[in-house]
């Protein structure tokens, strides 16, 4: 009866850690799948929002307004070209560091890097001032950039914005500010347009934009040639 006595002491240490070590391990296990979920909506060179994470913001603000801007940059692979990758990668961090301001404090607000050199804005907003926004971006953009010791560059953007009003697919609002942006690069980049208002918003079409912007850059390029 005594050695089963001193036993149960021994058994009740040996029950508390094993429901120690178990909830250690269900920490980690949380911790992990945080990290994961987090690690697949963010761009890891940014820290910005990737496009699944934009995505889920824009599902959580369905139901809202909201205002929403593209930002293409403009020449942005001559300075990969010129200085080099971690130069390029500098600029993206700083990019995105600016981008964050003008949102900053708003509630539900996302800034996301859709692209290599592509960016996206979006908050909740019951009036209109997309246009507002998207100058505001430009404002952030003006200053050099230091991307390598004793080197600053100044990357210009195409912006384009639109206001959205409760109902509107949030897929065809993104199409009208990336074919507004588009228009800001045709007509020479380093400028805002805005989508109308009171126009229809543009099918969402699979378009290989990427490449039309390359036609457009070398269509611009031969005529300073010629």
């Amino acid at each position: 009866m005594k050695a089963l006595k001193m036993l149960l002491p021994a058994a009740a240490a040996l029950s508390l850690a094993g429901h120690v070590w178990a909830a250690q391990v269900a920490r980690a296990q949380r911790s992990r799948l945080v990290q994961a979920r987090r690690d697949a909506t963010t761009d890891p060179l940014t820290g910005l929002a990737n496009r699944a994470g934009l995505s889920a913001a824009l599902d959580e603000l369905d139901g809202e307004p909201i205002d929403l801007v593209m930002v293409d940059l403009d020449r942005f692979k001559p300075v990969n070209d010129t200085y080099g990758h971690a130069a390029g990668d500098r600029l993206l961090v700083e990019i995105a560091r600016r981008l964050r301001g003008p949102l900053d404090g708003i509630d539900g607000a996302v800034v996301a890097r859709i692209g290599g050199d592509e960016f996206v804005l979006a908050c909740p907003s019951p009036a209109p001032i997309a246009g507002l926004l998207g100058a505001e971006v430009i404002q952030a953009l003006a200053e050099p950039i230091e991307v390598a010791a004793g080197v600053a560059v100044t990357v210009t953007a195409s912006v384009g914005a639109v206001h959205a009003t409760v109902g509107e697919d949030r897929a065809q609002v993104l199409a009208a500010a990336d074919a507004a942006a588009y228009e800001a690069k045709a007509r020479g980049g380093d400028g805002l347009v805005e989508h109308d208002v009171l126009s229809v918003l543009p099918e969402v079409e699979q378009r290989p934009l990427l490449r039309l912007r390359e036609l457009a850059e070398l269509t611009r390029a031969l005529g300073v040639a010629a």
